[in-house]
């Protein structure tokens, strides 16, 4: 029987479902289902290992076959434990760590193949960004590397406050600024192994779409043009073995792309009734085999 180990925080209210809906749908399928508690990691004996729920303790080793990391846990200890997690065969995680550890943020993107299809965007601290700003045009200033539409503003010179939010997001370290493009037809897709599993559109209360910050989801489906850049991102995000990811899209306009545990699956079941878990599953399993078949 396969296995797979979902290492999750046990101590936080999860932001989705997405565990519960991953660790059923690989029992369905008949693998040995095991969850982790991120913090209960520890070396013994040159072996790393944790305890799931009931306080069983399992070795991870390259016995398993999968590997799902649910969320990053403490970010007290989150570079430790990802550094012993990197002991382990890279090709049997979902997202690799390297990616989980260095493509997070969103400025790694921008520096990567996929940057062409970003709107214009300025990274860096206050006195760049401000005097960015002071050249003209309207931007969207944000966290490097945020969640949930937190600390996401719209800014311009005409702005009188656009001094105080950017000194704000740049107070402990650098941000973003991104062109603010047109996000009528904004698109959220899931991608799975590097395919695309579906999409549903977002309509923004403001500049914001993310759904945690009221955007609405409606339905839709992708133009020809559409599927052509989600399917070019899907296969380069696999390139760098991110086999789960979403992607914010308004065409021609790459907006974001997320590979910290998004919550798409429970959105678009509540918005369409269908749970597509299985198909992602599966997805995922088959470009984990081909990997390094």
């Amino acid at each position: 029987m396969p296995q797979i180990f979902f290492l999750s925080s046990f101590g936080k209210e999860p932001t989705n479902d997405n565990w519960l809906r991953f660790s059923n749908t690989f029992q369905s399928i008949g693998w040995d289902v095991v969850t982790i508690d991120h913090e209960s990691l520890a070396i013994e004996n040159n072996t790393l290992y944790g305890y799931d729920a009931e306080y069983r303790l399992f070795a991870l080793n390259d016995q398993v076959d999968l590997f799902w990391l649910i969320g990053f846990g403490e970010q007290t200890t989150f570079l430790d434990r990802m550094q012993w997690l990197r002991s382990l065969p890279q090709h049997k995680f979902i997202n690799s760590v390297d990616t989980l550890v260095y493509s997070h943020g969103k400025p790694y993107f921008l520096l990567s193949s996929l940057g062409q299809y970003h709107p214009r965007s300025v990274v860096g601290g206050r006195e760049l960004l401000i005097g960015t700003v002071e050249k003209g045009g309207t931007w969207i200033a944000k966290p490097n590397a945020g969640s949930f539409g937190r600390d996401v503003f719209q800014v311009s010179k005409e702005d009188p406050n656009y001094r105080v939010i950017l000194e704000n997001l740049t107070a402990s370290g650098s941000a973003m600024l991104q062109t603010r493009v047109s996000t009528i037809n904004e698109k959220r897709l899931l991608l799975g192994g590097g395919k695309i599993v579906g999409t549903y559109g977002k309509k923004p209360f403001d500049h914001r779409g993310n759904l945690a910050a009221k955007s609405a989801p409606t339905t839709t489906s992708l133009e020809t043009h559409e599927e052509e850049l989600a399917l070019t991102c899907a296969w380069e995000l696999q390139q760098m073995n991110i086999c789960f990811a979403t992607l914010d899209m308004a065409y021609p306009y790459i907006l974001d792309i997320n590979i910290a545990n998004p919550g798409w699956l429970q959105t678009f079941e509540e918005l369409t009734g269908q749970d597509l878990t299985l198909q992602l599953v599966n997805s995922i399993i088959h470009a984990c085999e081909s990997r390094y078949s």
